[in-house]
């Protein structure tokens, strides 16, 4: 079987699962973050011999590692049902043992996995925003100069940032996917950036934006390991589909 992890809300995420079933990916399960909060029973074991999960949820339903072939991964965080279930003391506590729960069971996931968890983020790497740009820059990527004070919360700077790209530049979308690019058309020097700076942040899939003035000078604004998958269209889900079919290593 496989599987697509997400938020109810992640709308994207819910657009892959309908077109991956289309494609003839089954069996294919959506299991989201409020229900695996609300699962039955979970059993995580982690030994000598590996590691395993199996969860039953609550219609029922059981998923066991062992039978699990690919997994889109979308999930962001646990669903803080379980850090709400504790006294207000411990809450903090509760949510730190809940994001370390998930970090176990999601790296102990078998198969193809887009994305595997990462100890910054359970799909993938949450950088800030002045490392991302750090690492672009390294990855071969033209960025502009990051600046941010110690009086400026990150509000203020994306702020800045996002007034900067409408008042110059226009906005593309791509979306890197084990060396590949889908999504906007970029020269293919850019293609090749984004896709060694996906490869350094060591995660399979990566979202970028980037900006361009009159077609010319592309400039790196932003990247995120949850992107609209809707960007890339059925060339990504043919993509995906075909890796999480033959199990291709990341």
């Amino acid at each position: 079987m496989w599987l697509v992890l997400c938020s109810s809300s992640d709308a994207s995420a819910h657009w892959a699962f309908q077109g991956l079933l289309q494609m003839g990916l089954a069996p294919l399960q959506l299991v989201t973050a409020e229900s695996l909060a609300s699962a039955r029973a979970w059993e995580h074991h982690v030994n000598s011999s590996g590691a395993h999960v199996t969860i039953t949820l609550a219609n029922g339903a059981v998923i066991r590692s062992s039978q699990i072939r690919g997994v889109l991964n979308r999930l962001v965080a646990p669903s803080d049902f379980t850090a709400r279930c504790a006294v207000d003391a411990y809450r903090q506590y509760a949510a730190a043992e809940t994001q370390a729960f998930y970090l176990s069971w999601l790296h102990a996931l078998p198969g193809a996995v887009i994305n595997r968890p990462a100890p910054l983020g359970l799909s993938g790497p949450w950088f800030h925003a002045s490392e991302w740009t750090l690492r672009a820059s390294r990855a071969g990527l033209r960025t502009c100069t990051y600046r941010q004070s110690a009086r400026d919360s990150a509000a203020i700077t994306d702020a800045r940032r996002a007034s900067f790209s409408r008042e110059r530049t226009a906005a593309h979308h791509v979306i890197a996917l084990h060396g590949e690019i889908f999504g906007a058309q970029v020269p293919s020097d850019v293609a090749h950036a984004c896709g060694r700076l996906a490869k350094a942040a060591n995660t399979r899939m990566l979202g970028l934006q980037l900006n361009s003035r009159e077609g010319d000078e592309w400039t790196f604004a932003d990247a995120t390991v949850l992107p609209d998958l809707r960007a890339g269209g059925v060339p990504l889900l043919r993509r995906m589909a075909q890796i999480l079919v033959t199990g291709e290593p990341s």
